[in-house]
């Protein structure tokens, strides 16, 4: 699912990623694009105090293990599986090595093995809830009323994750065209889902068949009949 390099690494090396994987997630660096490459002076951290931290993050992991362990705690997604957008730019280096870190890399591990299953799981709550709210399936992905979309509604609840959100955004590119009026929790949101994105590597037509089968076996009479190629 996710594609990144695996090699054994120094402690600078693990301060780059760190610092790469950070300006991913709050600036507009790319860490897929420029393949986590980034800057810094090897003088500059040999001074710094938390240096303890980074020697031990390369003894435990491998490149491609700390890439996933910086990715999930920046990512930064409750016990449910849903964004926290609390803001990870001040993050403590000191927090790196505690249990709490290693828990949110192992739930992490976890929802991405059952990736599949979960976005099954989802879309009948998805589907269900739209149901509920007599809403149209495109609907679904769009603001009703000025309310955020039923899909974002039902993450930010904890009732689906946010790899689900992030996948029926590659199938359907819904997030680029919701427009709300909130200028404070949505473009953090936004962003953060867009930041994602990348990491994950979905077989995209693999998903829609899925989701495909769910809505014709049973939904059929109220979202089945839906033209999918309607929306691209």
């Amino acid at each position: 699912m996710i594609h990144m390099s695996s090699k054994k690494i120094d402690d600078f090396e693990a301060f780059k990623i760190f610092l790469a994987m950070k300006s991913h997630f709050n600036n507009e660096y790319n860490y897929v694009e420029y393949d986590g490459a980034f800057k810094a002076k090897r003088e500059s951290y040999s001074k710094r105090k938390d240096r303890y931290t980074f020697v031990q993050l390369s003894k435990k992991f491998g490149k491609k293990e700390l890439e996933e362990f910086f990715l999930s705690l920046f990512l930064n997604v409750t016990d449910k599986g849903n964004l926290s957008i609390s803001g990870t730019d001040n993050m403590w280096t000191g927090n790196l090595l505690d249990q709490e870190s290693t828990d949110t890399y192992k739930n992490w591990k976890k929802r991405l093995q059952s990736l599949q299953y979960n976005f099954i799981n989802d879309c009948e709550t998805i589907f269900d809830r739209g149901l509920e709210e007599d809403l149209e399936f495109n609907q679904i992905f769009k603001s009703v009323n000025g309310n955020y979309p039923l899909i974002i509604r039902l993450e930010k609840m904890g009732d689906i994750c946010v790899e689900t959100v992030v996948v029926f955004d590659m199938i359907f590119d819904f997030i680029n065209n919701v427009r709300i009026a909130d200028t404070t929790y949505w473009p953090v949101y936004k962003k953060k889902v867009k930041d994602y994105t990348p990491f994950l590597k979905v077989d995209v037509p693999r998903y829609v068949g899925v989701m495909k089968t769910l809505l014709i076996e049973d939904y059929y009479d109220n979202y089945g009949q839906y033209l999918l190629t309607d929306r691209g």
